[in-house]
């Protein structure tokens, strides 16, 4: 069943949206809301996974190319397969089943140009899936800013199994490599 929102529960999402690093308190004045109320809602939407409270970081600010690619899979076992590595892919900022054909529209990032047609194309070796178009892209009109995975400590191997350095692509430098491996060149 979904969650219902009610009014104190849009005020205290207003107020944040405003400036997330208020203080309980700031939001429990500017909502004439009790201090109380104010914790127990704030940590009710948190754990209902309505409001999330996150640092994110602005892509085209820090020079990143965005990509939007359109996939098909074959079957429902490769769409489970696909949805569970690129969800834990570092480049997908976004993944979107879709309720036709592309079955997925995802949100790819990248340091440069080179290493952004790298990753679309490592989703071409997917098997059973398939890379029905992509295109360069700006940021979303209503969307600046996105959460990226930082990785404090390095993996030999990527998410989706592979190790960049047994790429072409990273070997001939036209790939940065993943952000979550050892030999990844890129700032992240």
């Amino acid at each position: 069943m979904p969650y219902k929102l009610d009014k104190v529960d849009l005020r205290i999402i207003s107020s944040l949206a405003t400036d997330a690093r208020k203080t309980v308190s700031q939001i429990a004045k500017e909502t004439k809301i009790s201090r109380p109320t104010t914790m127990d809602r704030l940590k009710r939407l948190r754990e209902s996974g309505i409001l999330d409270l996150s640092a994110k970081v602005n892509v085209q600010r820090l020079g990143f190319k965005l990509a939007q690619v359109a996939l098909k899979t074959r079957d429902t076992e490769t769409s489970q397969k696909l949805e569970k590595t690129l969800a834990n892919c570092p480049r997908v900022l976004c993944l979107t089943p879709t309720s036709g054909n592309p079955h997925y529209l995802a949100l790819l990032y990248s340091e440069d140009t080179e290493s952004l047609v790298s990753t679309i194309e490592s989703l071409r070796s997917f098997s059973g899936t398939e890379v029905v178009s992509w295109h360069r892209s700006k940021p979303p009109l209503k969307i600046e800013t996105f959460t990226l995975r930082i990785f404090l400590e390095k993996t030999k191997t990527a998410s989706c199994g592979k190790k960049c350095g047994d790429c072409s692509s990273y070997q001939n430098l036209e790939c940065l490599g993943c952000p979550m491996v050892i030999e990844y060149k890129g700032p992240l």
